[in-house]
């Protein structure tokens, strides 16, 4: 092992639960391109984990067993989407031209978005019965409700509505991206309008869970806040920041986000949590509590927070992560980061294997396993071009000159934003540009000052909500500090645009070319890694095949 190390070779990083999430992947994918019988699949899992617990060679009794993983994958995934007979999905053809009357509970958020000048409801509805000539039927499953008027409508309402069914469509024919598939993987088969002289009648009020109304709740009264001290297009910029409804964002500046590559900032996830899980950290750090109890709380809050943005994917994607990293702590063991990444990544699977087929999905966890896979190579590149830079220099340095230190600490920052930058762009380029069809290679600079900028907003508009609720005559502080903010984004992103060759689209990129994107930066990361110990162990194989034959 001595020997290989001196030869530039790592010591293996124990990784169980990567394989794990690997197999487990590997069975959701082939569940939808092979069929195979659910009771087939249901017995070679038995088999291969029988097989895994009595074979008594560890290697082999390994493979069974990640073998036996994968087909688990495929079964549970089967399941999750085989819907029972009375599933709304299973309606006649016939219910899409006439109107139909359906009964339901509100599970969701009540949106009133803007539709022409106007005001439209939008809600998700938990289908309980359907009418038909034959009178009301039992039905279940979830409906996304457009009613083209401002309704008086609240979670855990039960109402009785009349419109008309329709099958989601896609919007745009620009990208890979299909509004129907991400409206499935939610649970959602159908889209139910309802026209502005429609039919609503509420039949009961609050029937809903009163933690998830609770956080509503509070939602809306922080919601006012924002809109309360801000423009419509400043709140809704701010809202999608901290409270992830985008819908109120202006269309020219959302352009701007998308062009510039940037429009991951304002999609609510694992950068905004990341902020907030700081803030309150440092709030509870300075209250003097226990170290334990300050994790304990951290974690409590930050549940709470993904209740309060209405448990969008997204955020609880970056909750769970945050979580179990905050756990290791909590039981005084060192995370392993992609140990840590796949068991969030298996607990959002085992909640909804199709969150595999959600873009968010996709590029979030992409995103971050590249930049805990490449961030340090980077890193090592930029020791060799600057070794100012590199830690010990700062030590050095530290008491003796206080111009160097403010220089390292900036020019250390700028190298850090960088290697962060490039990770994760070179993780999510293929994906992006086969969804988006879009190239945007200025967001490796973008970054570097959209970030920073991000990062104030959050934190001044964390402290406008605190303050629009216990002292609203101190807001108009924060708000003026997050307008000159705002402005300062919003110019950064006019000039980057601006930049010939800045964005440049791409067309028909195939899903083989993708995988073979991906292939070849596995075998980059960890070809060296195989190569070079399997080309030491042939060479002295071979040189002691050599000395007995000479012998």
């Amino acid at each position: 092992m001595e020997r290989l190390e001196s030869m530039g070779v790592s010591r293996h990083t124990h990784r169980p639960l990567m394989g794990v999430c690997v197999c487990f992947v590997l069975g959701i994918i082939g569940n939808e391109y092979i069929q195979i019988s659910f009771g087939v699949s249901a017995l070679l899992t038995a088999g291969l984990m029988f097989l895994s617990v009595f074979i008594r060679q560890r290697k082999l009794s390994v493979v069974f067993l990640l073998s036996g993983i994968t087909f688990l994958g495929g079964i549970y995934s089967k399941d999750y989407q085989t819907s029972p007979p009375n599933h709304i999905c299973h309606i006649f053809y016939r219910y899409y031209k006439d109107p139909v009357v359906i009964e339901g509970m509100v599970i969701s958020d009540v949106e009133k978005r803007s539709f022409f000048k106007k005001k439209k409801t939008v809600f998700t509805l938990d289908v309980k019965r359907l009418k038909s000539k034959w009178g009301w039927q039992e039905k279940q499953g979830r409906i996304l409700v457009n009613i083209f008027r401002e309704e008086d409508v609240n979670y855990g309402d039960y109402l009785v509505l009349e419109g008309k069914l329709h099958r989601p469509f896609d919007f745009s024919k620009d990208s890979q991206f299909s509004y129907k598939d991400y409206l499935y993987h939610k649970g959602i088969t159908f889209i139910f309008s309802i026209k502005k002289d429609g039919y609503i009648e509420a039949l009961g009020r609050n029937k809903g869970n009163f933690i998830k109304k609770f956080s509503f709740q509070i939602k809306h009264k922080l919601t006012d806040v924002i809109r309360s001290n801000l423009s419509k297009g400043e709140a809704g910029i701010i809202q999608a920041f901290l409270l992830g409804d985008r819908y109120d964002i202006p269309k020219n500046v959302y352009e701007l986000f998308r062009l510039s590559g940037v429009a991951h900032i304002i999609a609510i996830s694992g950068f905004n949590i990341g902020i907030v899980a700081q803030v309150i950290f440092l709030i509870l750090k300075m209250l003097s509590i226990p170290r334990k109890g300050q994790y304990v709380l951290t974690m409590a809050f930050l549940i709470f927070y993904a209740f309060l943005t209405g448990g969008q994917p997204p955020v609880v994607r970056a909750t769970i992560m945050a979580v179990i990293f905050l756990t290791s702590f909590l039981i005084e063991r060192e995370p392993e980061p992609v140990n840590t990444l796949s068991a969030a990544a298996l607990v959002l699977l085992v909640m909804n294997p199709l969150n595999l087929f959600d873009v968010g999905f996709q590029l979030s966890f992409i995103s971050v396993l590249s930049i805990i896979l490449f961030y340090q190579r980077f890193m090592e590149v930029f020791y060799k071009w600057a070794p100012v830079i590199n830690e010990k220099q700062g030590d050095k340095y530290h008491r003796k000159d206080a111009l160097f230190v403010i220089k390292f600490w900036t020019i250390r920052y700028f190298f850090q934003s960088m290697a962060v930058s490039l990770s994760a762009y070179l993780g999510v380029f293929a994906l992006v540009v086969y969804y988006f069809q879009l190239i945007t290679p200025i967001v490796i600079i973008a970054n570097l000052v959209v970030i920073p900028l991000a990062s104030l907003i959050i934190l001044v508009g964390m402290g406008l909500l605190t303050v629009g609720v216990l002292c609203p005559f101190v807001a108009a502080i924060f708000a003026n500090c997050i307008k000159l903010l705002l402005n300062i984004m919003v110019v950064s992103l006019v000039l980057f645009v601006q930049i010939p060759g800045v964005y440049f689209k791409v067309t028909n990129l195939s899903l083989p070319i993708v995988f073979l994107y991906y292939l070849l930066a596995v075998l980059f990361l960890y070809g060296p890694t195989f190569i070079k110990p399997a080309l030491y162990l042939t060479y002295r194989k071979v040189k002691h095949f050599l000395k007995i034959d000479k012998n």
